[in-house]
């Protein structure tokens, strides 16, 4: 049980506090950039920026967080975003739009401390949370960053009444800083045969990175089917961003800038999240993820094609469902995946493809968006039916026998989620056959 692993406890409460100030940020900083300049085309830049940003660092981060304690990592990258957010504060106080650039440019930082953390949270999971429970782990992972955010939304609306967005992104700070310190706390007695920490070491780890690659795509280099797993992981989040960049115009032209909708209907996405993850070991299978791609498409499509205020809300509560499923798979399938020293590069390449994907597709999304509402809706659901064939294919051809695994992950076998023994054929971890069981 989850509750009895202080580990899986404390990070999870990180989780959700972190969240509590990452779902005021995302909704004040699209509302600020909104405002600013009249166009949901800012906010779709900063992702845009920030998946750039990522492509970049997390070739380095990957290796790096490998060869270096997580915890203090993951530590580390609270205060960075901290003090990142306390910047962008200072600039919005700048009158008119002449600090957007500026804005948008400090802004980009945020995606190198939260990928950062990623990698970290990536490795530290995997390495000290219960193995006999990590899908269910990685699910309510889900649940906490969707219960912090529907939590933050509640706040944003309280800030509002009496102050403005800037105010409402120092409780981002604060919030950055307690996950921080809470994290800093937690006793793990796992070890994860780090060298000690040194400038040399590191110095190590950064020349050493291109050969850590080189042999990493060699080990998993046969194993095609992964990679377009790893690409796949960019499904669900470019999916995320879109309907958080086209809330804004949506609820301005449809509900005459009645900005509690907004709140409302981000929310009723993360009531979908909480509501799935009540359902992990029947529906989060391998054979389920086209259907939970083409349910996100279906979403999109609803948004386009319909005006009434109860087809959006279930569009959201549809779209948040599907996209925890589909997430939790994949992020669960690939973590077990990788090998003992290759927990953080794995993490790396999962948020290379969401960075790439990200970069990719938001200018398009947001170019169609600038059109129309409708528009940007339409492309939407286009890009996730693509990604529904590529979960086809997944849900097809995976298959995660011992046998047919790389030899470095030959020795890691799907943790049961009970002590019972092997997945059942209806758990997450099944592949479509009960004789072959997931690494």
């Amino acid at each position: 049980m989850l509750r009895r692993d202080p580990v899986a406890r404390t990070m999870l409460g990180a989780i959700s506090v972190s969240s509590v100030g990452v779902g005021i940020h995302t909704l004040a900083m699209g509302q600020l950039l909104y405002d600013r300049t009249g166009s949901p085309g800012a906010f779709a830049l900063v992702l845009t920026l920030q998946g750039l940003a990522a492509f970049c660092v997390l070739p380095l981060c990957g290796p790096l967080v490998d060869a270096v304690d997580s915890q203090r990592v993951y530590v580390a990258c609270g205060l960075g975003r901290a003090v990142t957010v306390l910047l962008v504060v200072a600039l919005a106080a700048v009158p008119g739009g002449g600090a957007v650039p500026y804005m948008v440019g400090v802004a980009v930082l945020l995606a190198v401390f939260d990928n950062v953390e990623r990698s970290a949270l990536f490795k530290l999971t995997a390495h000290h949370v219960d193995q006999t429970h990590i899908a269910r782990f990685n699910s309510m992972i889900g649940v906490a960053f969707q219960a912090g955010a529907l939590t933050g939304m509640a706040l944003l609306g309280l800030i509002l009444t009496w102050g403005d967005a800037e105010h409402a992104l120092l409780v981002d700070v604060a919030m950055s800083l307690a996950c921080a310190l809470v994290v800093s706390r937690v006793r793990l007695t796992a070890n994860e045969h780090n060298p000690p920490l040194s400038a040399r070491m590191l110095g190590t780890a950064v020349v050493g990175t291109v050969g850590e690659w080189r042999r990493m795509l060699g080990r998993y280099g046969t194993d095609r089917v992964v990679f377009l797993m790893i690409l796949l992981c960019a499904a669900d989040f470019v999916f995320a961003h879109a309907l958080s960049t086209l809330v804004v115009p949506l609820v301005d032209s449809r509900y005459d800038r009645q900005g509690w909708y907004i709140a409302a209907l981000e929310a009723t996405f993360a009531v979908g999240m909480i509501s799935a993850s009540f359902f992990t070991s029947r529906l989060v299978t391998q054979r389920l993820l086209p259907l939970w791609l083409l349910c996100q498409a279906g979403a999109a499509t609803l948004l386009a094609a319909s005006d009434a205020t109860a087809v959006h809300f279930l569009a959201f509560f549809l779209a948040g469902f599907a996209n925890l499923n589909s997430l939790t798979w994949l992020l669960t399938s690939l973590q077990q995946r990788a090998g003992e020293g290759d927990k953080a590069k794995m993490a790396s390449l999962r948020l290379l493809a969401i960075g790439l994907g990200t970069a990719v597709l938001m200018p398009v999304i947001g170019r169609f968006a600038t059109v129309s509402l409708g528009a940007g809706f339409w492309s939407l659901t286009g890009t996730m039916v693509l990604f529904a064939l590529g979960g086809a294919w997944v849900a097809r051809a995976y298959r995660a026998n011992p046998e047919a695994a790389p030899d470095a992950a030959r020795e890691e076998t799907a943790p049961a989620l009970s002590p019972a023994g092997p997945a059942p054929a209806d758990t997450p971890l099944e592949s479509g056959s009960a004789r072959r069981v997931r690494p």
